[in-house]
């Protein structure tokens, strides 16, 4: 476990952000196991479309502009809020991306998403490049390994509730490793958003 911690708040941001995707891949693909052979097919269905902002699809000439503002303002600015707190040296940023890993595996296990074809999706490792989901994630945790050494207040252990401030704001300096982490990410959220308006405006047609 302490090498896992180590590796999540190593001085290099791409062993951070490969150690975190490596975690999100195990609890992505076992919590999509484990939905498929248990849980109904579209059980989570109302609860997703309920996110879906009213309206986005009757405008899709800003669908991929309106998908890349959500993702920022819901995802990084969860992440970086995230970011400003660790219990020990681990960032609570990475919870963020990690959660929505499993989400994502349990929509996929159960075919809760909201455009969707009939039938449960069997586990297999090539959806990480059939569905736009994996890169989407891949982009937040790349937002979380950037800043996974800035938190401004530290929870010393999992029991003590009490926080302290080890930095200001005014004192956060990022790497230029962990600067073009950030912008990869910013990169890779607009491709995906890009993507993924393409793909429901080719459905609904």
């Amino acid at each position: 476990m302490g090498s896992i911690v180590g590796a999540l708040t190593h001085r290099d941001p791409v062993r951070r952000a490969i150690t975190a995707s490596a975690i999100a891949l195990v609890l992505w693909f076992g919590a999509w196991t484990i939905s498929y052979l248990v849980l109904a097919e579209g059980v989570l269905r109302d609860a997703m479309s309920s996110r879906v902002p009213d309206g986005i699809l009757q405008s899709p000439d800003s669908l991929a502009q309106t998908i890349f503002t959500w993702n920022l303002v819901f995802g990084v600015g969860s992440i970086v809020l995230g970011s400003f707190f660790a219990i020990g040296p681990l960032s609570l940023g990475y919870f963020a991306p990690w959660w929505w890993a499993l989400g994502y595996g349990v929509a996929l296990g159960t075919n809760s998403f909201v455009i969707t074809v009939p039938g449960k999706i069997a586990p297999r490792i090539d959806m990480l490049w059939e569905h736009i989901g994996a890169p989407e994630i891949l982009g937040y945790l790349l937002v979380a390994a950037a800043l996974a050494n800035i938190h401004i207040w530290r929870q010393r252990r999992l029991r003590d509730w009490k926080l302290a401030q080890v930095r200001r704001i005014a004192d956060i300096r990022l790497h230029w490793s962990e600067l073009a982490c950030f912008a990869a990410a910013l990169l890779v959220l607009a491709w995906t958003a890009h993507t993924e308006a393409a793909g429901v405006l080719a459905f609904i047609k």
